[in-house]
């Protein structure tokens, strides 16, 4: 399911799918057009006795005529059998013009391979020839078409049959202009575009995800915050690193700290920072007495407060 799943992603790729759909039309097409057209002709022959029969008789007066259409038997099959067995070598079928491994192929049999023919159990001779050329096609099939009455006539001479009774072929569908077939031309384009498609969607998946296995993994939150940092973070000069503040200092009491100036400043070497001036009523300049257990003078009444300030 996976796997399916990531060849649909590639299909709707725009950069992916819709070039290798027409990449393999254009191979299918020129397979297509490349290979070869053949062309197909075949005739259908039948045995007949002849119509005094197979027979001679004694007497003369008492022969008669039979119909052909009525002599069909056995006899007639069996020797239509012998003339294709006869006929089934590769000697025949090169002095017919169909050589081995040739452009042009020859098939002679009963009819079982001509789909019009509904009852093979007849004395039937069927020959096709199938040739690039439709004029090679048609000289080899007239070629096999008298080769089966030479074959015919040999051998019931060499049986030594009389001539009046010799069995004859006849034409059941005459030979007609070679057809073109074009089957060949399509499985062979329908396979080349297949092939062409497969061939361009594996590629393609294993450029993707040899590309995907390379990259760094930004998934980690680690490896996003330390990228985005870097990525934000402008050069702003060194970092303020904060002072903590002493544990146990009284409330009120300025912890001092080293001076930190302003980012980006730069001291210049050799020369000493400069420190801020005290103010006089600060808190960082003012000194308290030390308690030494003594005891205190009393404070002045109200009175001698009054007096001494009339005094002065």
């Amino acid at each position: 399911m996976e796997f399916w799943k990531a060849i649909l992603g590639l299909l709707r790729r725009i950069l992916i799918g819709p070039p290798l759909v027409l990449a393999s039309l254009a191979v299918g097409v020129v397979v297509y057009s490349v290979l070869p057209v053949h062309y197909s002709a075949d005739v259908s022959l039948v045995l007949a006795t002849p119509v005094n029969g197979g027979t001679i008789p004694s007497d003369k007066t008492k022969q008669g005529l039979t119909n052909p259409f009525l002599s069909f038997n056995d006899a007639l099959k069996t020797g239509a059998s012998i003339v294709i067995l006869s006929m089934n070598t590769q000697d025949v079928w090169t002095e017919l013009g169909a050589p081995k491994d040739g452009p042009t192929e020859i098939t002679i049999d009963d009819g079982r391979s001509n789909p019009n023919v509904l009852d093979i159990n007849g004395p039937y001779i069927y020959v096709r020839v199938d040739s690039e050329s439709p004029a090679t096609a048609t000289a080899v099939l007239m070629a096999a078409r008298e080769r089966v009455a030479t074959e015919l006539f040999k051998w019931q001479k060499a049986l030594g049959a009389p001539a009046n009774t010799f069995i004859t072929s006849t034409d059941i569908v005459p030979p007609a202009e070679p057809e073109a077939d074009h089957s060949l031309n399509w499985q062979g384009g329908i396979i080349a575009a297949l092939l062409t498609l497969g061939v361009g969607f594996g590629i393609a998946y294993g450029v993707v995800h040899g590309r995907a296995r390379r990259r760094p993994d930004l998934s980690s939150p680690p490896v996003v915050g330390a990228v985005l940092g870097a990525v934000q973070q402008p050069a702003l000069g060194p970092v303020q690193t904060p002072v903590p503040e002493p544990v146990g200092v009284p409330l009120g009491v300025p912890v001092v700290g080293p001076v930190v100036g302003p980012v980006g400043a730069k001291a210049q070497a050799g020369e000493p920072a400069d420190a801020p001036e005290a103010d006089e009523d600060s808190s960082a300049t003012m000194e308290f007495p030390a308690y030494r257990g003594e005891p205190l003078a009393p404070v002045p009444g109200f009175r001698k407060a009054s007096q001494d300030d009339g005094e002065g």
